[in-house]
């Protein structure tokens, strides 16, 4: 996912909505070491942003231009996924702009300039379904309290919700099945975690987690994880309706997740598909690993000489921009930027065993892997 800083906002309505279609453009490619799996991809170059589909089977791909179409720009704040649904947040002259994409049926919709940045509201993140959208903040007016705001998209209301009080930080949210997650940091430095439900418009139970820092994902069962980040490192489930706890499993490891919503993770039966820190200093700050949450074992895939032997077939160097584990083709997809031409890139598919599969070219560089 991409993100930058939000900037406090407030309410102001002006939005206008539309709907396009434009043909996907034809990419002529010449994958190496392979043909790999199919793919979509979001990325750019030094002047727009695109989205690009790879059939594995023709060897081939499409791009659409999402600045000519959505009107995206290439310094968009944050770009949300939520099943087949991209939202991308961009700010200019003090108005927050939303542009949703339905990549399985190409449905587009804008909403430009339909949130105002002032004073009353300290905006800390935003995320949303194609109804409304939820914008976490501080306020009001200075304080630090932590409340949500419901805004809908297709009229002029809007509802606030307190949080809780005293609250010196919040991290990235998740939305899944019309509950909004939500963690944060209290006075003390204790770490909490609770939701908001869309649906009844009520705010759920507070877990407190004391002064352990937590980072949190949903897994493959539905149900929502907790990593404890701490020396004796856990991960703990729970119900993803109530934040009844289910069971915990200890880990051997520090996963070196950051606070809040992690969303590049995979928790598939007993095992973890996720992106490790490199100590450093190291060429790369992190590289695709697996981890068995029963036998304990790691496997760490050796992104160096994967990517030096790509490197070897493109003549240049290169630098990682965006990694994920998909879990319908078994892969790991590892975006990267050609380091003297910051406008090419591709994308490596490697096998959970560390091989190199495929190189797939491309003419900018990838920022976020469409979650199937």
């Amino acid at each position: 996912m991409k993100s930058k800083n939000w900037i406090g906002l407030a309410l102001i309505l002006g939005l206008a909505a539309c709907s396009s279609e434009f043909e996907p453009v034809e990419q002529p490619l010449t994958p190496t070491s392979g043909q790999g799996v199919d793919f979509m991809v979001v990325g750019e170059d030094l002047d727009k942003v695109y989205q690009f589909t790879y059939s594995a089977t023709v060897g081939n791909g499409s791009s659409i231009d999402l600045t000519e179409e959505l009107n995206v720009p290439s310094d968009y704040l944050t770009l949300r996924q939520k099943d087949d649904v991209l939202s991308f947040y961009s700010f200019e002259d003090g108005f927050f702009s939303l542009s949703l994409k339905n990549v399985n049926t190409g449905q587009t919709t804008l909403y430009e300039d339909f949130y105002l940045n002032t004073l009353e509201r300290s905006i800390a993140w935003g995320i949303n379904d194609e109804d409304a959208v939820f914008f976490g903040y501080f306020g009001p007016n200075g304080a630090r309290n932590l409340a949500l705001q419901d805004f809908e998209l297709q009229g002029s209301e809007s509802t606030d919700f307190t949080i809780d009080f005293n609250i010196t930080a919040t991290f990235t949210p998740l939305l899944f099945d019309g509950k909004v997650y939500i963690s944060f940091t209290d006075s003390m430095g204790n770490y909490k975690l609770t939701f908001y439900d869309t649906e009844v418009m009520a705010v759920g139970p507070i877990l407190d987690f004391n002064t352990t820092p937590i980072s949190f994902f949903i897994t493959d069962a539905g149900e929502l994880a907790v990593v404890k980040n701490q020396l004796d490192t856990s991960l703990d489930t729970y119900g993803a309706d109530d934040l009844l706890f289910i069971n915990s499993v200890p880990m051997d490891i520090n996963l070196g997740f950051s606070p809040g919503a992690v969303n590049d993770v995979i928790l598939a039966g007993d095992v973890l598909y996720f992106n490790v820190d490199y100590p450093q200093p190291s060429r790369f700050s992190e590289g695709p690993a697996v981890y068995n949450l029963s036998t304990k074992e790691i496997n760490i895939l050796d992104m160096f000489s994967i990517v030096e032997e790509v490197e070897q077939e493109v003549g240049a160097n290169l630098t990682i921009t965006t990694q994920v584990y998909d879990p319908l083709s078994n892969v790991f997809l590892i975006g990267y930027a050609i380091l003297d031409n910051e406008a090419q890139g591709g994308v490596i598919q490697a096998s959970v065993n560390g091989d190199l599969l495929a190189d797939v070219p491309l003419s900018f560089f990838p920022t976020y892997f469409v979650r199937n």
